[in-house]
């Protein structure tokens, strides 16, 4: 074996024990090894937050012969949103004309304060006894909100309905009324009970 044969044998001997070595240190875990640094996770869902803008314009205050009332509320209770509450109302005037029209007492006792629930019941008896028949909401046209007061803890809001209703016989007919729903914004109950019905 000539130098140069010896020269390359000693040199891959070297560099395999370089890579053994390298091995048995850096191939496996001992449980010295530092810890990987912790990142925060992304925030996600209704958590994420937009970035602050003192530039960014307040949100629009409500206007109207109802806007006083409407900021007592919001003051009282931030969660409040109008627009929300109209929808609500809108969703509701349908379901207690539909309710009252089927005579469906269970369904009209969570929507109405126990005055008005005393009213609604006694025209259905009435009317379960003269053989007729209730109006049935054909078309809800227009809601509006009309008024609003905060009276200690009970939020009052008047919401200004028109509405095309059928009466059998009688046949379509204009309906045009102001209902007034209140709640008691300390109670943990979010619902909204019909107190008051009166023409608009």
């Amino acid at each position: 074996m000539d130098q140069s044969q010896i020269e390359i044998a000693v040199l891959a001997f070297i560099a395999a024990f370089v890579l053994f070595r390298l091995y048995t240190t850096l191939g496996k875990r001992t449980g010295s090894e530092r810890p990987a640094e912790p990142r925060p996770a992304p925030v996600q869902g209704d958590l994420q937050r937009a970035p602050a803008n003192p530039e960014r314009p307040a949100a629009p205050q409500p206007v109207g012969p109802a806007g006083d009332g409407l900021m007592a509320i919001v003051r009282a209770d931030p969660s409040f949103d109008p627009e929300y509450f109209l929808t609500g109302a809108r969703a509701a005037y349908e379901m207690i004309v539909n309710a009252f029209a089927k005579g469906d007492r269970e369904a009209l006792r969570g929507l109405l304060t126990p005055k008005v629930f005393a009213s609604y019941d006694a025209a259905i008896t009435q009317r379960e006894t003269a053989g007729g028949e209730g109006p049935e909401l054909v078309r809800l046209r227009n809601a509006e909100i009309a008024d609003a007061a905060l009276t200690g803890d009970v939020a009052h809001i008047a919401v200004r309905f028109e509405a095309e209703l059928a009466e059998g016989a009688h046949g379509v007919r204009d309906a045009r009324e102001k209902w007034t729903f209140e709640r008691d914004i300390r109670s943990p109950d979010p619902n909204w009970l019909l107190a008051r019905v009166t023409a608009a």
